[in-house]
């Protein structure tokens, strides 16, 4: 009888957890297969041809070009995250510490970003930051310049619009983080004679260190595979490597090169994701 009672659970577990294992074999594990699979195959004369060869990751690789989109990418990857973390903190601890009534208004002014599709957002900002835009025309009717400042197609930009992109993804995270944190052992060490910085160097940062790693690995994530952001903000100048794959596929239908670019992408970002989450055990484990 309890044997019956176990099988029966074990179903019940297994069509519970179907849907959801469906979902990623069929639009995560089997596309990254045949992209893994297309990034061996040869493409000559405009046609992909079903041939093994290293070449696409050898070119991939050796060329200065690429690597220095690699680069670009990363960095803009890192600088982003450390922008969001920097900004975002501060806005997730009043968040959490505010006595405001109608907190709600404050998270649906978080939140409403996420009601309109990237692309508006990203063309606000084309608005905003063009030569004739208003950021230009204020600064104009001001007397401030006498010549418009060239903000769109630049690293200013693209920084811009990834930092009001994701930030949301940052501050989310450390709000759940911060708010478990106990008021009374940030009032405790006060009365011990910490001082506001000491409080928040030895309490609230050490206790909010999971928020902060979640919040950066998404944001970091997310910012180096962007393509929307850069392609629009940044031009031809400022491309990173999310732009270059898409054009293998679409403009020069090199699969098997475009293939090979996205999963050295993929391999790099699980790579550093790796050794982010073995540096946040370690902490952990110490105790830093």
């Amino acid at each position: 009888m309890m044997e019956g009672k176990i099988d029966r659970d074990r179903l019940k577990f297994l069509f519970q957890m179907s849907p959801g294992v469906f979902w990623l074999v069929f639009f995560f594990v089997i596309p990254i297969l045949l992209i893994l699979t297309y990034s061996f195959y040869q493409f000559s004369d405009g046609v992909m041809q079903k041939a093994f060869t290293m070449e696409n990751y050898i070119r991939a690789v050796t060329q200065h070009l690429y690597f220095k989109i690699f680069t670009k990418s990363l960095w803009y990857g890192v600088a982003v995250t450390s922008l969001c973390l920097l900004i975002g903190y501060p806005c997730a601890y009043f968040l959490a510490r505010t006595k405001y009534k109608r907190k709600e208004l404050l998270f649906l002014a978080l939140i409403v970003p996420f009601w309109t599709s990237i692309v508006v957002r990203t063309y606000a900002w084309k608005v905003l930051l063009g030569t004739n835009g208003l950021i230009n025309h204020f600064l104009f009717e001001f007397g401030i310049i006498e010549l418009p400042i060239r903000f769109l197609y630049t690293e200013k930009a693209v920084f811009i619009g990834l930092i009001h992109v994701f930030l949301p993804f940052m501050i989310l995270p450390l709000y759940a983080s911060i708010e478990k944190i106990e008021q009374h052992l940030e009032e405790a060490a006060q009365d011990l004679g910490a001082n506001r910085v000491k409080t928040f160097l030895r309490v609230n940062l050490p206790l909010s260190l999971p928020g902060i790693s979640t919040g950066c690995l998404l944001v970091f994530i997310l910012t180096v595979g962007s393509y929307i952001t850069p392609d629009l903000l940044g031009g031809p100048s400022e491309i990173m490597i999310s732009n270059v794959i898409q054009k293998e596929y679409y403009v020069s239908f090199n699969w098997p090169f475009g293939s090979s670019l996205a999963m050295l992408l993929l391999f790099i970002i699980l790579a550093l994701i790796m050794f982010y989450n073995r540096i946040f055990k370690l902490e952990k484990i110490t105790g830093a």
